[in-house]
């Protein structure tokens, strides 16, 4: 009588080749949707630098170019206010959203954010650069206001 040789089956594909197949189907839909949002969701992203002084007197001097430079503060407490025009130039509705970062955010409060902008509106944004009585220390400070655009 023979023995039977007692030998497995392949039934598919090992562990090893498994996970791999796992992993590259995960990285193909990421970067999908990655690639899908840059390209049909994001309009336009602007940034612009904000800069604020704190100075120990008692007057503020200013900057008047159309920039989010905010020029001198007294550290004893002030407010400074500039203004934003932000138009949307597209044939659809868009979504405004403004984040500000660095370490003048927090002396930097926005009229208003997360706004949609229909076709050919212009918005008066105001931005103001607000320094508590006496709660800051004499430095210059800066950050980075990002303005994203999104199709809505």
């Amino acid at each position: 009588m023979k023995k039977k040789s007692a030998r497995k089956k392949d039934t598919g594909l090992s562990l090893r080749a498994t996970t791999a197949l796992i992993i590259i189907i995960f990285l193909f839909g990421f970067g999908g949707t990655m690639w899908y949002y840059a390209i049909h969701k994001v309009v336009y992203v602007r940034t612009y630098d904000i800069h604020i002084e704190l100075v120990d007197e008692n007057r503020a001097g200013f900057n008047v170019d159309p920039t989010l430079d905010f020029g001198k503060l007294p550290v004893y407490g002030g407010q400074v206010k500039k203004f934003m025009n932000l138009g949307n130039d597209q044939d659809f509705p868009v979504l405004v959203s403004i984040q500000v970062k660095g370490d003048a955010a927090q002396f930097v409060q926005l009229e208003d954010n997360d706004f949609t902008l229909e076709p050919g509106e212009v918005k008066k944004l105001s931005v103001y650069a607000i320094v508590p009585e006496n709660q800051a220390t004499q430095g210059i400070y800066t950050g980075k206001a990002k303005i994203t655009f999104l199709r809505s």
